[in-house]
C-alpha cells in the first residue's frame, strides 16, 4: 500500500464513527412529524372513510322504517362528528407542519424525508379520488334511504358526510 492509500484508509476509518452516529436534526424532526400525519390522513381517506361507506350503504338497504333511518341519521352524525372531524384536524395539522417544513436545512436526509412526505400526499390525492367516485357511485341510493324532511332547511348530516371526499381535495 503507498501512503496515499494509507491515508484514504485512515480517513475513512475516522469518519465511519461520526457517519454512523449521526443526530437528528430539528428540520429532519419536523419532517418526520409531517410523514406522521400524512400517513395518518392517508389511513382516513383510504381505510375508515371507505369502511364507513361501504357499512352505511350495507344498512341503507334495509332502511325501510322511520326507526331505522333515524339509527342510519345516527350512524352518520357520528362519522361526520368524529372520523370526518379527526380527518380535518389531521388535514389541518400537516398544513402547518407542512408550512414549517419550508424553513428546513437541506441535507441528504431530509430530502429523502421530504420525499417519504410527498409519497404520501400523493397517495392520499389518489385515495381521496378514489372514496369521491364511490360516494357517487352510492350518493342516489343514500340520499333515498336517508331522506331529509322538506321542512328542515338545514340539511341532513348525510349532506356534509358525502362532500367529506371533495373538502379534503
Amino acid at each position: 500500500m503507498t501512503m496515499r492509500s494509507y491515508l484514504v484508509v485512515l480517513v475513512l476509518l475516522a469518519a465511519s464513527p461520526a457517519l454512523g452516529q449521526a443526530t437528528i436534526t430539528p428540520s429532519q424532526t419536523r419532517l418526520i412529524g409531517c410523514f406522521g400525519e400524512a400517513f395518518t390522513l392517508v389511513e382516513h381517506v383510504w381505510r375508515i372513510a371507505p369502511k364507513h361507506l361501504s357499512q352505511l350503504t350495507d344498512q341503507a338497504k334495509t332502511a325501510q322504517t322511520d326507526a331505522r333511518r333515524q339509527f342510519l341519521d345516527g350512524f352518520v352524525s357520528a362519522a361526520v362528528a368524529t372520523d370526518q372531524d379527526s380527518a380535518f384536524a389531521v388535514a389541518r395539522n400537516l398544513n402547518g407542519c407542512l408550512d414549517e417544513a419550508r424553513t428546513t436545512t437541506p441535507d441528504q436526509t431530509t430530502a429523502i424525508l421530504a420525499a417519504a412526505v410527498r409519497t404520501e400526499l400523493d397517495s392520499a390525492l389518489e385515495d381521496v379520488g378514489d372514496y369521491i367516485a364511490m360516494v357517487h357511485a352510492q350518493e342516489d341510493s343514500l340520499r333515498t334511504a336517508l331522506r331529509t324532511p322538506a321542512s328542515d332547511a338545514r340539511g341532513s348530516a348525510l349532506d356534509s358526510y358525502l362532500t367529506f371526499g371533495t373538502r379534503m381535495r
